[in-house]
Formats: C-alpha cells, sequence, structure tokens
C-alpha cells in the first residue's frame, strides 16, 4: 500500500519522473508484513501526539466511506486504519499499512457526498500505484526504524502538528525533507485517472472530482496561507480541464447528495462552536435545524435541542446519524430511559452498530447502571479493538462501577495504541495483582502481560 502526501511542500516543483514499473526493486521496497507492522507503528506514533476526533458518530462516517470506495478501489488487499484529525484545515492522507487520515477541515471544503468521496479515491490511487515506493528509495531510508520515524513524522506534520522539535523528538529531518516528497506530476496525473475511475465505480459522480479540484482552486485564491493539501496536490486548469474530459466519458447518471454528510458537516461544524447560544440562533437563520438542535443542547436549552432533534429524527427514523444524534440531546437532557429504549430498539436492526451501542453505553452510565454500560463496552472493545476512545471510556465507567481490575485492563490497552509499553505493563501488573480467585483470569492477564512485553521488545528491535 502507499504512502500519500500530505506535506508542507511549501511549492516545490515536482519532477516529471517515469512510475517505477510493478515488481521492481522500488516497489518492493517493504513487504506485506512490513507495511502492516509500519501503520501499526505510525498510528502509534501519531495517537500520541496528534489531537484526533473522539465523536462516535463522524469516527462511524468517515470509515464506512473510506471502505466504501476503498472496495471498489485498485487496491489487491483492503484493510483500512481510517482516522480523523480535530483540525479545521483542510488535508487528508494515507499511509502504507491502511492508515487513512481525514481531518474535519475536508467537510468543510468538500459541499456533497462526491467531493468528499473523490477526495478518498485520489488518496487510495496513490496507494494501490504504490507511489511511495519511489519517494522512499530517493531518501535513501537504511531501514525499517528510519522508514517508521520519517513516514510517522510527515504524517504528524500534514496532521497540522507542525512544531519543529516533532521531528527532532522522532529522530528524523521531516520538516527539511518535506518539500522533497511532493509527487511528481505524472504520478499526480495518474491519481486523477485512477481515482475518477473508482469514483465512478463506486456509484459517486465522476464530476464531483473536477467540481473538487475547482472548489480548492477557488479557496485558496482568497486566503493568505494556501490549504495545506493544495500546497502537495498543486491544482492547475489543465488537470481541471483533464477531469471534466474524463468524467465526460462515463455513463451519465443522476447523483443525488447525501443526506447523512449534510448533517455530519453541520456535526463538523458544531465541534468549532465558541459561543452556543449564539450559533443556535445563527443555525436559525441559516435554516440547519440539525446544527441548531446540537448548539441548543451545548447551551443548556435542552428541552428545545430535544424537540428540534426530535423533529428530524422523526422524518428519517433509519438514519443511524439521526438515531445517535437524538439519543444523545436526550440523555443531555437527562430522559436517560427513553435514550435507552430507543437505542436498544435500533440495535436490534442494526446489530452491533458501533456508534450507538457506544451512545448506549453513555446512556446507561449517565443512569448509573455502570455494570451494564461497562459490559457493553467490552464487547464493543472486542470489536473494535483499535480505537482508543472505546478503552478510554471503557476505563473511566469501570471506575465508575469501582471495577479497578477493568480500569487496569482498559488503560494498558489504551497505552499500547499510543506505544506507551511501559505504561501498559504496569497497569496490567497492576490489574494482576487485584486477582487472587479468579483462575480464568489471572491466566488471561498473564498472557496480555506476556503478549505487551513481546510486543515491546519488537518494536524496540524494529
Amino acid at each position: 500500500m502507499l504512502l500519500v502526501l500530505l506535506v508542507i511542500a511549501s511549492g516545490a516543483k515536482a519532477d516529471e519522473q517515469m512510475l517505477p514499473v510493478l515488481g521492481d526493486g522500488s516497489s518492493s521496497i517493504l513487504a506485506t508484513h512490513e507495511e502492516e507492522a509500519l501503520g501499526k507503528l505510525i498510528l502509534q506514533q501519531i495517537r500520541s501526539v496528534v489531537s484526533l476526533e473522539n465523536d462516535p458518530l463522524i469516527k462511524y462516517f468517515v470509515r464506512k466511506y473510506c471502505y466504501l470506495v476503498a472496495e471498489h478501489s485498485d487496491l489487491s488487499i483492503v484493510k483500512l486504519r481510517p482516522i480523523v484529525i480535530k483540525s479545521d484545515k483542510f488535508n487528508a492522507f494515507a499511509a502504507p499499512g491502511g492508515v487513512i487520515g481525514i481531518n474535519l477541515g475536508l467537510f468543510t471544503m468538500a459541499r456533497d457526498i462526491h467531493e468528499f468521496a473523490s477526495v478518498i479515491a485520489h488518496e487510495l490511487a496513490h496507494l494501490s500505484q504504490r507511489h511511495y515506493a519511489r519517494r522512499l528509495e530517493k531518501q535513501k531510508l537504511a531501514n525499517f526504524r528510519s522508514i517508521v520515524g520519517y513516514l510517522a513524522s510527515v504524517a504528524i506534520i500534514a496532521a497540522g502538528a507542525t512544531d519543529p522539535g516533532l521531528a527532532a523528538m522522532l529522530g528524523t529531518n521531516a520538516l527539511a525533507d518535506a518539500a522533497s516528497l511532493g509527487f511528481s506530476r505524472a504520478q499526480e496525473r495518474e491519481a486523477d485517472r485512477v481515482g475518477l475511475n473508482t469514483l465512478s465505480r463506486a456509484g459517486f459522480d465522476p464530476h464531483g472530482a473536477a467540481r473538487m479540484f475547482e472548489q480548492m482552486q477557488q479557496s485558496a485564491r482568497f486566503r493568505r496561507e494556501i490549504p495545506e493539501y493544495v500546497s502537495t496536490h498543486p491544482i492547475t486548469q489543465n488537470r481541471i480541464s483533464d477531469m471534466r474530459a474524463e468524467a465526460a466519458k462515463k455513463p451519465r447518471g443522476i447523483y443525488p447528495d447525501s443526506i447523512d454528510y449534510q448533517f455530519i458537516r453541520q456535526r463538523v461544524e458544531s465541534r468549532f462552536i465558541a459561543n452556543a447560544k449564539e450559533a443556535a440562533n445563527d443555525a436559525e437563520a441559516q435554516n440547519k435545524p440539525y446544527l441548531q438542535a446540537i448548539a441548543l443542547s451545548m447551551s443548556g436549552q435542552h428541552e428545545l435541542a430535544v424537540e428540534a432533534m426530535q423533529s428530524i429524527y422523526e422524518r428519517l427514523p433509519d438514519s443511524v446519524i439521526l438515531i445517535g444524534s437524538y439519543a444523545e440531546v436526550l440523555v443531555e437532557a437527562g430522559r436517560h430511559t427513553k435514550a435507552i429504549e430507543l437505542l436498544e430498539s435500533k440495535l436490534q436492526l442494526y446489530p452491533n452498530n458501533q456508534p450507538l451501542s457506544i451512545f448506549l453505553a453513555y446512556a446507561l452510565m449517565r443512569a448509573d447502571r455502570h455494570e451494564d454500560a461497562v459490559s457493553l463496552l467490552w464487547a464493543v472493545a472486542k470489536r473494535s479493538p483499535d480505537d482508543q476512545d472505546v478503552w478510554y471510556q471503557l476505563a473511566e465507567t469501570a471506575g465508575l462501577a469501582k471495577n479497578v481490575v477493568d480500569v487496569h485492563r482498559a488503560r494498558a490497552e489504551f497505552f499500547v495504541l499510543r506505544g506507551n509499553y511501559k505504561g501498559a505493563i504496569t497497569q496490567l501488573r497492576l490489574a494482576r495483582e487485584q486477582v487472587s480467585d479468579e483462575k480464568r483470569l489471572a491466566q488471561s492477564l498473564d498472557q496480555r502481560l506476556q503478549d505487551v512485553r513481546s510486543e515491546a521488545e519488537r518494536a524496540e528491535e524494529s
């Protein structure tokens, strides 16, 4: 798979090198199992220094559409690790091991689901065509550790953490070398073509890619600072014209926008609200009832929020986005029983749905049913062991349930996902000290402690 970048290229001119032939030395710089390990290590470093979005509905939406697009891409193996960066700056990236990063700012830039999907398709095209191979070869990285540090630094910088001390901390020269990692014009053109084909096969409007390019170009004209994505993926009129011409070759169709996408755009907007009361009034004036309901809840006007969100939910009762949103405002209004009943009934229709399960656990916790919430969160964690937010919520809820063992177990997994093996081992030891009579749990903790120690050793050696 492949590195897609996003760096602060500061206008560096891309070269016109020929694309590497698949199967040659550069394209095989990383074996499949190495890419898997690389993706895991990159994510550990990103989680430890970058602010990631924890909203379950936004994360669910991004994951859903990353996989939807990827399943129609040229990737030989579709195994992704999507993350959402809590930044209003427009950017997106992909890295070896299936890491897909989406900044919240992408929702602001992309006006409809087709434009949004076109960015994902383009990044996946860089991955499927293995454009990162020549870039890694060009950097003359000597070993796996140097590759991990280098790519993690570049991804972190692209995600918005531009502190010069960060690259030094990771032992790389990513800031100095960032400009040299821009893809060549030939690679960008190939990613345009391959991405557009993927977009079309996935059922999205192929013209969405050209519209997205035009939107980026327009935005760049009126900003003092060029968006990072535009600086690393220079938009020219020729590229826009080429995309229009390629899209025109595709079968014509009707491509309606996704109402859920527009709800998520407003939900993203709510993540940057400074004054909730003013935001509620502004949303009403702009005819954004969903955003208005969220802002009303944030400002403590809970009954008005419930009334507003209920009205939207009743029109679209099968939308996971609205089910979760309605349950959320119900909980904040103190109507825990109604929220629990709603979520339990909907989970019969959408078994194991992650955001609905998380909202149910939250509702149970707020209703002082802490042990029920802990049991539910354990089930969610087992299905999604790479979600640090689930482990964090589990640790907090277990604390309320006075379940000390589960507090330590959940914290241990949270630390592992951030590469803090020392902290994880300490937590597992503390959990083990609390277990005496439960032989099966004691054995499980002993095995997990051994596994984490082995993983820490492998990370140290790589």
